[in-house]
């Protein structure tokens, strides 16, 4: 078959009347903006000569809805149970096209809105394509298989067979899938489910085996378990972990391998197991080759008073006159006791007693033994050390066992097989308060506090160790070239997007897009708006929008669908991504710290009335670095990469009437009200459930353009919003173009002149107070308007002239 796809195969679908359009080579992605419009036209004669001249290797692809007279329902599974039910509720379809799984079934369309239908778990089990889609056709090449798509028939040859589903089918789907017995997702629509990183879940799997070995071993004492009741435990947090997110399946049986595999370590290093251990262990257990080592391991190292008695008496017979024996018996004696964490406190008294009647001689009382004993037990430990840096040394040996740790930014940060998560510095606290016991240098609050101090100093290392900036998802790190990589410490990630990347999704966020339009589809720069809107998402996602110095608002009145947005974008991102940081705040001392860690700050609302401080705005915007500091703590420096978000119905108000602090905007117009009966509850969860995967996708192909212009697009409508506040910040800029008698122009102005008349009219027509002269002098500047002394020392302007108003 010809490589040239399109080329060969699009005149025949256009002579049939289907708009088909081209499509990446090998790939579902359209190759022109703006595709969707063939969803209710055909493509003109000049449209289909440039396709045809600049894609020739291109694949087919058939937007959905009204022109092709065409909708699809996508079936995405391998059941062949779940295919035929569906089938049988949908009705025959005279064209059945299959890709890699599933099958596509085409009906006529009769505007009905598109749909997914997912099963309990959170699988896709079909899906309703119609106005916005669009569908691969064959002979085009599948981006998986590198295999044509193949069909039972021509499409040309059947559109006038084509079946209606009826406006209701997706009730009808629920319904009759569930009376035949096939689980769906309930309510209207299934919230989507989080993806999990393999990396990660696995991670979490050995935290929780850790966990387990710690209380069966009696170390974490916040429940008592029993071997077979922590086996059991791992399997039903198995069950209820995989329950909640997507992913692949976990295997319990790992989980055990760890938890024995801890076990065995501990008890290499001198613990043993609790009395009860095995308790209600089947025999099947107790045959396992790591039970049956765990076992031998433990009556080896397990000590009773009676066992020690025995020991004790034992090694003196051989030597009963030696006082140096008699000492040397008692310090190996202790020495292997300490090992032993369940060597109970009676057993102790009672063989300290013993020795006394034994070592008279030696002049031991109770207390020397006890420290003697206690001794042992800080060197079985590790921790007969001599300063808080060999100390913090082994606390870090064992909290490592979880992921690497790094203190960055005023934060411990631990490595979770995706991502560096906060690690709560009052948890390293508590480990060292409950763990570390038998130090003579670990006894008070201050001497925990010092272990923590001791370990920011030994963790600290810069999060991000390359400069390959990216944004984290389940399936990997994904690169400003949109390819995916596996996650990596390297690249300082502090969160993971809950979900997959798929490039492909990119198209399918119709009702999004259907959103968009219904905020801005009458304007004249609609297309410059969603642009715009797309360069901010990727900004936000990707952390980069500093380098593009600019913050977003969002401006309009109540009801235009800014909150609905701003909802959208929050949940696209976990909760720790996100802040909620007013600008009229970030002056202030300690604020800054709840940027950390951030890619978004989100704020609601300005303040009608709050002055924004223009130095430490610009700063912030710009991701200058800034220094800042925790009560109590040593201040740190840090370099803020959120973007700020924010909605309102007021422009922002600064004392700096600068040009920097108005060229640090981007906003977005919202003109159109929408009559509360007319609102739709809960719009942007309803979006989010449906295309959170799509939206993410979507605003990744901005980054691309944003990168190459060095900037973002500029709607008009900025422009004009721009120029309304720049008004509203320099009262200079509203008394020139209040037409008050200069003009801006070839010549100049004696700037004293210019000034009273400006005083004038501040008091007489603005009713405000005017600013000082040598600030009047700086708001012209910002005017881009020159002011400097003449010969004789009187300031003048250049570039602005004055004009008589000529008599009626």
């Amino acid at each position: 078959m010809t490589d040239r796809i399109f080329e060969q195969f699009a005149p025949q679908y256009w002579n049939s009347g289907l708009p088909v359009i081209p499509l990446r080579q090998r790939n579902k992605m359209p190759d022109i903006s703006g595709w969707s419009t063939f969803g209710t036209r055909m493509p003109d004669q000049l449209e289909m000569n440039h396709w045809m001249e600049s894609f020739p290797y291109g694949n087919i692809g058939l937007p959905l809805g009204s022109a092709s007279g065409m909708a699809i329902i996508d079936v995405d599974t391998e059941d062949e149970m779940l295919i035929a039910a569906i089938r049988e509720i949908c009705g025959p379809s005279p064209w059945v096209r299959v890709g890699k799984k599933g099958m596509a079934l085409a009906y006529r369309f009769e505007n009905q809105r598109n749909f997914k239908l997912r099963a309990a778990d959170g699988g896709m089990l079909c899906e309703f394509l119609g106005q916005g889609n669009q569908c691969v056709v064959p002979p085009s090449i599948h981006p998986d298989t590198g295999r044509p798509y193949t069909s039972n028939t021509n499409l040309w040859e059947v559109m006038d067979e084509l079946t209606c589903l009826g406006e209701d089918i997706e009730d009808k789907l629920r319904a009759l899938l569930g009376a035949k017995g096939f689980e769906i997702g309930s309510g209207g629509r299934s919230s989507p489910l989080d993806v999990i990183p393999s990396g990660e879940r696995d991670v979490m799997m050995v935290r929780h085996a850790g966990y387990l070995a710690r209380v069966v071993l009696g170390i974490d004492r916040s429940a008592v378990f029993s071997l077979f009741d922590a086996i059991q435990q791992m399997y039903h947090w198995v069950e209820a972990f995989t329950a909640k997110v997507s992913g692949d399946a976990m295997d319990p049986q790992k989980g055990v391998a760890k938890l024995l595999e801890f076990l065995i370590k501990d008890l290499e290093k001198g613990r043993t197991m609790p009395p009860g251990w095995d308790a209600g262990l089947p025999d099947d257990w107790r045959e396992h080759a790591e039970v049956v080592k765990i076992a031998a391991a433990n009556i080896d190292q397990s000590w009773t008073y009676e066992r020690a008695k025995a020991w004790f008496d034992g090694r003196i017979a051989e030597n009963p006159l030696s006082d140096d024996w008699l000492a040397t018996s008692i310090d190996l004696l202790f020495t292997e006791i300490a090992k032993d964490d369940h060597f109970s406190d009676p057993h102790r008294d009672a063989l300290i007693a013993h020795i006394r009647r034994h070592s008279k001689t030696l002049g031991y009382g109770k207390r020397d033994l006890t420290t003697l004993l206690n001794a042992k037990r800080s060197q079985s430990e590790g921790l007969d050390v001599d300063n808080h840096a060999e100390i913090a040394a082994h606390v870090l040996s064992y909290l490592e066992h979880s992921g690497e740790i790094r203190y960055d930014q005023g934060y411990f940060w631990q490595w979770n097989g995706a991502c560096f998560a906060r690690l709560d510095e009052d948890l390293i606290y508590l480990h060292v308060a409950k763990n570390v016991t038998h130090s003579a240098l670990v006894r008070r609050n201050s001497d925990y506090n010092a272990i923590v101090q001791v370990l920011e100093r030994m963790c600290k290392k810069k999060l991000v160790q390359c400069h390959d900036r990216g944004l984290n998802f389940a399936n990997g790190y994904v690169g400003e070239d949109l390819s995916i990589v596996s996650h990596d410490p390297k690249f300082g990630a502090t969160f993971t997007l809950p979900f997959e990347y798929d490039r492909y999704s990119a198209t399918r966020c119709n009702r999004w897009l259907e959103f968009l339009a219904s905020c801005w589809g009458g304007e004249p720069d609609f297309k410059q708006r969603v642009m715009a809107l797309q360069e901010m998402f990727a900004a936000t996602l990707f952390g980069i929008a500093p380098s593009y110095q600019r913050a977003f608002l969002l401006f309009g009145r109540a009801g235009t669908g800014k909150t609905v947005m701003l909802r959208v974008l929050r949940a696209l991102l976990p909760p720790d991504a996100v802040a909620q940081l007013g600008p009229q705040t970030w002056s202030e001392r300690f604020t800054l710290t709840d940027l950390i860690g951030k890619t978004a700050n989100i704020v609601g609302e300005l303040p009608e009335n709050g002055m924004i401080t223009g130095s430490s705005f610009k700063e912030v915007v710009e991701g200058a670095p800034q220094r800042c500091e925790f009560k109590g703590k040593d201040p740190f420096g840090f370099t803020p990469i959120c973007a700020h978000w924010f909605a309102s119905n007021y422009l922002p108000v600064s004392r700096d009437s600068s040009r920097g602090f108005i060229r640090r905007w981007l906003i977005l117009d919202f003109n159109h009200p929408v009559a509360e009966k007319d609102q739709v509850k809960n719009l942007a969860e309803i979006i989010v459930a449906e295309e959170r995967e799509a939206i993410a996708a979507w605003a990744l192909e901005g980054v691309r353009r944003l990168l190459d212009q060095n900037g973002f697009t500029l709607p008009a409508s900025h422009d004009s919003r721009v120029a309304q506040m720049r008004r509203i910040n320099n009262s200079v800029q509203a008394f020139l173009e209040d037409n008050t008698g200069f003009v801006v122009g070839e010549g100049h102005s004696k700037c004293r002149e210019v000034y009273d008349a400006y005083s004038f009219h501040m008091r007489d027509v603005g009713r405000a107070m005017p600013v000082a002269f040598e600030q009047f002098m700086q708001m012209l500047g910002d005017l881009n308007l020159t002011v400097k002394r003449d010969l004789i020392g009187d300031y003048i302007v250049t570039g602005l002239v004055k004009y008589e108003r000529k008599a009626a």
